[in-house]
Parts: structure tokens; C-alpha cells; sequence
């Protein structure tokens, strides 16, 4: 903050602020530090300066981030393809602003709903189309822009939910009528978002190497890297290994110490290792593995499908260890494994495996499409399961859906 602030003040004289922000970060100290980077902004440049925000669909949209903001726009897809296209849309309300043709009105509804992260999907049909749709209709006239945001769903915060929010041209009636109707919307359709299925470990590894054709993307979702895990889950691992795959899987895992190990013995070596649950103690523990190091050394990739695509991505010092078919990529560095780059940087080719493991509940359907040739989400354990009710919420404000299920849910507009 104290350097985006130092930035932002090296760079006068300007008219207007655009902020790229997620939206979901919450530090030990600070719920709500994005409407604290707001906030600040606002104080440094002053209330006539315009300040419009960008955010991912997940984020946790409050009270201050409104208040703060002149106009706040968000992502419509997930995957989320959309990222420029959410820019272009907000740098287009801050630009008309600027040129006088429009003063932003923003009014927000908070929804007390919290949904699993793997059903939200914009190009199949289910209540995440149909709510981007109602957001998009309602861009006429006088609304600029309307959002339905979908929170990250294992924030333990007070002003934690979905919430919807609109954009209007001076009329601050509009946004809130349009912010209303999409958060009664959304409360309508929280049941549907349950319908996903997760397919237990072991019959999803033996459905896919029964398939004739692969490579079938399996999602450990419950060790989403991108979803805050820290991505040494063992439990996919300990049941690849048990079933003793007879065609090639590839699977990864982010355990710097044992990548210097494996590094250390060198390529050809064989290894017995001691890996994962080293981060998430609660829901893994660490395994015993053995097997060939085939790879040694630093590697990196960047992004090739849509979304993130040409963004770089730093694994540190990695090694692959093979045992029997199963290939390893152990990471020292948190990976977002959403593409088959993660893989190809060690010498890895997903078409060429029957089974890719991927540690992701939406964005993998993305950088795999096309080379895919089944998916399956696992029901595995882990600190992003979509089995939300299994968590200990304790600073959630309450009723919560789906930890509470029958309460009354009134929208009110706030801005």
C-alpha cells in the first residue's frame, strides 16, 4: 500500500485512478485491506479526483469499498476469461466520467450466501449463467454497469457473502432497484449452486484408467492453489500410489524441501522421499515416496490459455521423480496448475498421459480445453473443499446459507 500510494503520488498531475484489484485478500491484522487500498486512494487523491475499481467476481465486495469508489466493475466468466475486457469496461466508465458525459451512481446489496467454488461456469447452463445474464440485460439506459459477485468462499470474516452491484448515470434509484433485483435473483437460485458432483479419489482414478483415451483432468480442488491452499495435499498422491497406475498420470506438489533433496541426489537417482503435509497438517499428513529423479533444477512458464495468458509463473527449484507411471513435479513455489505449462516446463506433455492431476475447482477448464478428454472434480480432503459446512466458521456473520438454511433474506440497497 505504502508504495502503490508513493506511485500514484509520483505520477501527478493526472485526472482520473483506475484500480486493478481482486477483491479477496484478507491479511492477519485487516478484514478488509482492498477497501483499505480504496480508502487510501481516496484520501491521497480526494473526492474529486474519479476512482473506478476493477475486481475478480470472487471478491468481497463491502460497504467501504462503495462508499469509497465511483464505480466498481466485475469479471463475467469462470473460468475467468474476461479479465481485459472487465478492465476496457471500467477504464470506459472513468473516461466517460472524465469527458463529463456521465456521473457514476453505485449502490450495493449484500447477500448472506456463501457457495461451493467449483459451480460457477459461464458457458453451461446453471444459476452462474443465468444471474451474468440478468446482469447483463440490465445494462440499459442509465445503468453502466452491473455485477454479481460471488465471494471467495472460505473467507472467515464479519461482512462476508455474495453481493450485487450497479452502476447507474446519476440515478442512485436505478442502481438500487437493479442492485435489489439481482440479489433477490441470486438468493433464489443458492440451492442450485449444490448440484455439483464430487467423485471420491479412488473411483474417479479407476474410471479414468479405464477410459480408452486420455488425458483425463483430475481436479484436487480441496488443495486449490489459487484458492489460498497451500498445495501439499497428499491424498490424491497416496491413492495414485496405491493404485499403481499401468498408464502414465502426472501429478504435482509444492514441497521446496524435497525438491532440494531430490535435487541434491540428482537426475537418474533413485530417492525415497518424505513429502507433502508439511503446510496443511490438518486435513493431509506427509507420505513416504520413491522413485527416479528424471528432473533437477529451476523452471518457470508462462501462461498460455485464456485468461492469464503470457503471465509468468516462478516454480523455483523443482524436481520430477517418477515412480512406475506416475510422474511427480515437485515445486518449491505455490503454482497455479491451470495449464498444461506447469508439466510442459519439466518436460512434461499432458496429451501424452492418461491421467494430468490439476489443483484447481474452475480456472484448469480453461488452459486444458481442447486437449481434454474427461474431467472429474475429486471429493479428496483439504482446505478449499467445496464441502463448506465442514469448516469451523467463527467470525461470519450469521444466518449464513448454506450454514444456516431456513431464514428470511430481505435485499437492501447501500452506497
Amino acid at each position: 500500500l505504502g508504495r502503490l500510494l508513493h506511485e500514484i503520488e509520483r505520477a501527478r498531475p493526472f485526472d482520473g485512478v483506475l484500480l486493478a484489484l481482486h477483491g479477496a485478500m484478507v491479511t492477519e491484522e485487516q478484514d478488509d485491506p482492498d477497501g483499505e487500498i480504496i480508502t487510501a486512494v481516496r484520501d491521497l487523491i480526494g473526492l474529486d479526483v474519479p476512482l473506478a475499481v476493477s475486481m475478480d467476481l470472487h471478491a468481497n465486495l463491502t460497504r467501504r469499498c462503495v462508499e469509497q469508489a465511483d464505480a466498481i466493475v466485475g469479471f463475467r466468466t469462470s473460468p475467468h476469461i474476461d479479465q481485459a475486457d472487465t478492465g476496457r469496461r471500467a477504464a470506459e466508465i472513468l473516461v466517460r466520467q472524465l469527458k463529463g458525459e456521465v456521473k457514476p451512481v453505485m449502490r450495493m446489496v449484500k447477500i448472506p450466501m456463501d457457495t461451493p467454488a467449483s459451480t460457477p461456469r459461464h458457458e453451461t447452463p446453471g444459476p452462474f449463467q443465468r444471474l451474468m445474464q440478468a446482469a447483463i440485460e440490465s445494462e440499459q439506459g442509465k445503468v453502466l454497469s452491473s455485477t454479481v459477485f460471488y465471494v471467495q468462499p472460505w473467507l472467515d470474516i464479519a461482512e462476508m457473502g455474495f453481493a450485487t452491484v450497479s452502476v447507474t448515470d446519476g440515478d442512485a434509484d436505478k442502481a438500487a432497484e437493479v442492485a435489489v433485483g439481482l440479489a433477490n435473483k441470486a438468493w433464489n437460485e443458492r440451492h442450485a449452486f449444490f448440484e455439483t458432483k464430487l467423485v471420491p479419489v479412488d473411483e474417479a482414478i479407476a474410471t479414468a484408467l479405464a477410459q480408452d483415451v486420455g488425458p483425463v483432468i483430475l481436479s484436487d480442488l480441496a488443495d486449490g492453489n489459487g484458492a489460498g491452499s497451500p498445495g501439499d495435499a497428499t491424498a490424491v498422491i497416496a491413492a495414485l500410489l496405491k493404485a499403481g497406475p499401468p498408464r502414465t498420470a502426472f501429478a504435482n506438489i509444492r514441497d521446496p524441501e524435497a525438491a532440494r533433496q531430490a535435487i541434491a541426489a540428482g537426475i537418474g537417482a533413485e530417492v525415497e522421499l518424505t513429502i507433502g503435509g508439511k503446510l496443511d497438517n490438518v486435513y493431509n499428513q506427509p507420505i513416504q515416496y520413491t522413485g527416479m529423479v528424471t528432473f533437477a533444477g529451476p523452471a518457470s512458464y508462462r501462461f498460455g490459455g485464456g485468461g492469464y495468458t503470457g503471465m509468468g509463473v516462478d516454480m523455483g527449484l523443482c524436481a520430477v521423480v517418477k515412480h512406475e507411471e506416475l510422474h511427480l513435479l515437485i515445486t518449491s513455489n505455490s503454482c497455479f496448475s491451470i495449464d498444461p505449462e506447469i508439466y510442459r516446463a519439466v518436460g512434461l506433455e499432458s496429451t501424452e498421459a492418461q491421467i494430468v492431476i490439476v489443483k484447481s475447482a474452475i480456472q484448469f477448464r480453461s488452459g486444458f480445453v481442447g486437449i481434454e478428454k474427461g474431467i472429474m472434480l475429486l471429493d479428496s480432503p483439504g482446505m478449499s473443499s467445496d464441502h463448506l459446512e465442514q469448516y469451523d466458521f467463527k467470525r461470519v456473520s450469521r444466518p449464513l446459507f448454506p450454514l444456516d438454511q431456513e431464514f428470511d433474506f430481505t435485499p437492501e440497497a447501500v452506497g
